[in-house]
């Protein structure tokens, strides 16, 4: 990843906030909703819970997500394309996002098999 995007989504992402993920929908319209988000050096990762949001990525992976601070409205959007994945290497990633998020209470009461 841009190490200047990377440095801008970590000064502005709470590991624990919301950002406004946007897929385009069946009909070419966006389809965009509130998702939780963790960086990493090499991707950003989502998480996806509505059966919609999953349908609109398998049918056309691109996507845009934007981020915000209301203190000093910093803000970043990044577009891209997304990549679904439900393996071992996955599930690690969405436990370490929960747990850097809620910590290990919040993991267990989170926990859920992708």
């Amino acid at each position: 990843m841009n190490p200047e995007l990377l440095q801008a989504l970590r000064r502005v992402h709470a590991a624990d906030g919301w950002v406004s993920l946007g897929t385009v929908g069946k009909g070419g319209w966006p389809h965009v909703t509130p998702v939780m988000m963790g960086v990493r050096d090499d991707c950003l990762l989502f998480s996806l819970t509505g059966k919609q949001k999953k349908r609109n990525i398998e049918r056309d992976p691109r996507v845009c997500v934007s981020l915000s601070r209301s203190i000093d409205l910093a803000h970043v959007i990044v577009w891209g394309e997304m990549q679904l994945r439900h393996d071992a290497e996955a599930q690690g990633l969405w436990d370490d996002l929960i747990s850097g998020a809620f910590g290990a209470e919040g993991l267990a009461a989170r926990r859920r098999i992708l």
